[in-house]
């Protein structure tokens, strides 16, 4: 749910008429990584919806743990330079401007935000389960993070 970029559409069409792609090996390794924890996230907090009970402070502390994960794949991958690029087996495919942009905005607000509304509630001071509203909140972010890599997958995948 972060906000689209004002310029969005603009890049897109920037992607698609530049012929910007992310090599096959890069997706697999973003769906290896992020996708997991993405998925980890998204089935802890679907259990406790369907269960309609709030997620207990220990399940929270694992979101958590999958979304500094993520983050920490986000800022790995979107390495400026091949001194910093953390994968030596892709030196050759840093991340166009334009798709570093994307993931930043898009991953990184999502996992921000979930970020947020767990870390307030497990707060040491005054530790709270997660309320169902604020696990409905989390599973939106989820399926906005999958939606845009899904899309951002169509559109840079590498053939």
């Amino acid at each position: 749910m972060a906000n689209p970029l004002p310029n969005e559409k603009e890049l897109y069409e920037k992607i698609q008429n530049d012929k910007i792609a992310i090599e096959p090996g890069i997706w697999d390794l973003l769906y290896q990584r992020i996708g997991d924890d993405i998925t980890a996230i998204n089935l802890l907090c679907q259990y406790y919806l369907t269960n309609k009970e709030d997620i207990p402070i220990t399940e929270a502390g694992k979101i958590l743990t999958y979304t500094r994960n993520i983050k920490d794949v986000v800022n790995k991958i979107t390495a400026v330079s091949k001194e910093s690029f953390p994968f030596p087996q892709f030196k050759d495919a840093l991340l166009h401007p334009v798709i570093r942009e994307m993931f930043t905005h898009y991953i990184g607000n999502d996992v921000y935000a979930i970020n947020l509304m767990v870390q307030n509630l497990i707060d040491p001071v005054d530790p709270k389960p997660i309320p169902l509203e604020v696990n409905q909140k989390i599973i939106g972010r989820i399926r906005t993070t999958r939606a845009f890599m899904e899309k951002l997958r169509q559109a840079t995948y590498k053939r």
